[in-house]
C-alpha cells in the first residue's frame, strides 16, 4: 500500500508528497517544459532546494548510479569528460553564469560531466558545477576520486581539449591511470612534433605549471597521427598503441557523449532561475533519467526515451493517486 512521504511544508503550511513532485518533475523532463506550467508549489519546490547543498545532491544520484553499477556488474571502467552547457537568458549575472561562446544565448551555466562507456553506450555517472575562477583540473580530479571508489579499476580515461592541463596529467600519472587527452594544436614544440611526424610520431613531453608557489613539470607522451584525416590528431597519453587507428578509435569513443546530451535534452527539465543550485537540480534530474533509461535497455527490454518517460510518468501518477495497475 502506498503511503504519502512528506517532502517538505510550503507557505501555506501544506505537506508537499515527494511522489507529487518526483510526478511533476517526470512530467516538465518530458514536456520540455517548465515544473511551472504543469504543477503546484514550484515557488516551494524552488526554496527546498535551495534550502539544500550541492553534496546533497550528490549524495542522491551517487546513491543511484551505485544500484546502477550493480545491476550492471560492471568493474572496470573506461570514463569519459566533457563539459556542456545549459542555455540562459537575462541580463543576471553571477559567479555560476558565463557569456555565451557562441554568442546563441544570453549566458550559460556550465557543468563537467564524467560518463561510463559500456556495451557501446555512455551512462552519466555525476556533474558537477563550474563557476567563475574554479579549475577544470580540480573538479575533474574530484571526479576521478569518485570514480576510483566506485569500480574496482578504472582501464582508460578520455579527454577532450578543455583538459589538457599539467595539474591533470601530474595526477593521472601519479596515480597510474591511462589517459587520452586531445591536445589543441598550438605553436612552439607542439607544432614542432606535427613537422617532425609523416604518419605517427612519439614524443616525450614535459609540461610546466605552477601550483602551491612551486613549478611542477610533469611527463607524458605527445602522440601525432596524420594521414587519416585532413588535419593531423595530437593526444597526451600514457598508452602505448601500435597503429594511428587504434588512437583515433579509441579517443572517437568519447564522441558518444555529444549523442547523450542530444538524448538528454529531449528529457530536460527548462527553468528561469538564476539559481545554480535550482538549475544543477534540473540537470541531476535529467542525467538520472537517462541513466535509468540506459540501465532499463539492458537489463529489461528496449524503448524510445520519450516512450520510457511516458512509462515512468505513468507509474508515478497510479502511484500519487493510489490506484494499483491491474
Amino acid at each position: 500500500m502506498y503511503t504519502k512521504k512528506k517532502l517538505f511544508v510550503d507557505e501555506l503550511n501544506y505537506a508537499i508528497d515527494s511522489g507529487e513532485v518526483s510526478y511533476f518533475l517526470v512530467k516538465a523532463a518530458k514536456s520540455n517544459s517548465y515544473i511551472e506550467t504543469l504543477g503546484r508549489h514550484a515557488d516551494s519546490v524552488h526554496e527546498w532546494i535551495k534550502s539544500c547543498y550541492e553534496e546533497d545532491f550528490r549524495m542522491g544520484f551517487e546513491l543511484q548510479v551505485s544500484r546502477a553499477v550493480r545491476h550492471l556488474n560492471v568493474g572496470c571502467a573506461k570514463l569519459a569528460f566533457d563539459i556542456t552547457t545549459e542555455p540562459f537568458w537575462g541580463k543576471s549575472r553571477s559567479l555560476y553564469i558565463f557569456d555565451s561562446y557562441e554568442g546563441k544565448y544570453d549566458g550559460e551555466f556550465h557543468f563537467i560531466t564524467v560518463c561510463l562507456i559500456t556495451r557501446n553506450k555512455q551512462i552519466p555517472l555525476l556533474a558537477l558545477p563550474v563557476h567563475l575562477g574554479s579549475i577544470t583540473a580540480k573538479l575533474a580530479i574530484e571526479l576521478i576520486e569518485y570514480c576510483l571508489g566506485t569500480f574496482s579499476k578504472i582501464r582508460m580515461v578520455l579527454f577532450d581539449r578543455a583538459f589538457y592541463c599539467g595539474e591533470l596529467v601530474d595526477y593521472l600519472e601519479a596515480k597510474r591511470v591511462r589517459y587520452i587527452i586531445l591536445v589543441p594544436e598550438k605553436k612552439g614544440v607542439i607544432a614542432g612534433y606535427v613537422n617532425q611526424t609523416f604518419e605517427l610520431g612519439k614524443f616525450r613531453h614535459v609540461i610546466r605549471y605552477s601550483k602551491d608557489k612551486s613549478v611542477w613539470k610533469p611527463r607524458t607522451m605527445i602522440v601525432v597521427c596524420k594521414g587519416l584525416e585532413d588535419f593531423p590528431w595530437i593526444f597526451a597519453t600514457n598508452v602505448n598503441f601500435k597503429t594511428r587507428c587504434e588512437y583515433i578509435f579509441a579517443y572517437k569513443r568519447r564522441w558518444q557523449i555529444e549523442t547523450n546530451f542530444r538524448v538528454e535534452d529531449e528529457g530536460r527539465i527548462k527553468s528561469k532561475s538564476v539559481n545554480h543550485l535550482i538549475r544543477y537540480f534540473y540537470f541531476l534530474v535529467s542525467l538520472l533519467l537517462h541513466m535509468l533509461w540506459i540501465v532499463n535497455k539492458n537489463i529489461r527490454y528496449y524503448t524510445p526515451y520519450k516512450k520510457y518517460l511516458d512509462i515512468i510518468e505513468t507509474e508515478l501518477l497510479y502511484i500519487l493517486l493510489g490506484v494499483e495497475r491491474v
